[in-house]
């Protein structure tokens, strides 16, 4: 049985949630002030608010149940969103256009890992490690916990066993996640400030990208 505290502690996470929702339209509301036409950069933009949104609105829900195994799962969803997003950064830094990485995702389903930067290829952990070096924000941390939620590993197994007491241990199959509330709040503001961090990167980032290209 949820407790009050615990029960005003969602509804605090979930409020911070929906004020993402109005802080991203918000944004969006911004960036189409600024142009005249549509372009490659902001219906990428818009595409990865889109995706944060879905994963957003599926963690509110989520929540209410204490399943921190998917809760956790949706947290590494959202890390990815950030790494498309500096990954993209890194590429137009290092001289490709929007225009041309928009078609090389839509025509050719091209991933981040199929780019080099010189001899480094794009892969999630060479992109993480230029996150952490230069937002220092423990995002590889962050990473490599999450992850153990997506692919099987300890975390199936430890999540999957309760302590009952001292030497006991009790385990099987159950639909009760309430061993877990004790996590949440730890777990929603992590993912709150994720949702946030996902923000800093387009604001920071994203702001000088040129359009060489407009919709036709």
């Amino acid at each position: 049985m949820m407790n009050n505290k615990n029960k005003e502690t969602k509804d605090i996470i979930i409020q911070h949630l929906n004020n993402i929702f109005e802080i991203y339209k918000l944004f969006m509301i911004n960036e189409y002030k600024k142009i005249d036409k549509l372009n490659y950069k902001i219906i990428l933009i818009n595409s990865v608010l889109n995706r944060s949104i879905a994963i957003i609105e599926a963690y509110k829900q989520i929540i209410k149940t204490n399943n921190i195994i998917v809760l956790n799962s949706l947290t590494r969803m959202q890390i990815d969103n950030c790494i498309f997003l500096y990954g993209i950064y890194i590429l137009l830094e290092n001289g490709y256009e929007v225009e041309e990485l928009f078609k090389n995702i839509l025509f050719d389903n091209k991933k981040l890992s199929d780019y080099k930067i010189e001899k480094q290829k794009l892969y999630d952990t060479y992109i993480i490690s230029k996150i952490n070096e230069e937002y220092n924000n423990k995002f590889e941390d962050m990473y490599n916990f999450y992850c153990r939620f997506i692919h099987y590993s300890d975390s199936a197994l430890l999540s999957s066993i309760l302590a009952k007491e001292e030497n006991v241990l009790e385990f099987g199959l159950t639909k009760d996640y309430s061993r877990f509330e004790h996590h949440i709040l730890e777990n929603g503001k992590s993912f709150v400030e994720l949702c946030k961090f996902l923000l800093v990167i387009l604001k920071q980032k994203w702001k000088n990208i040129k359009i060489n290209e407009e919709l036709q």
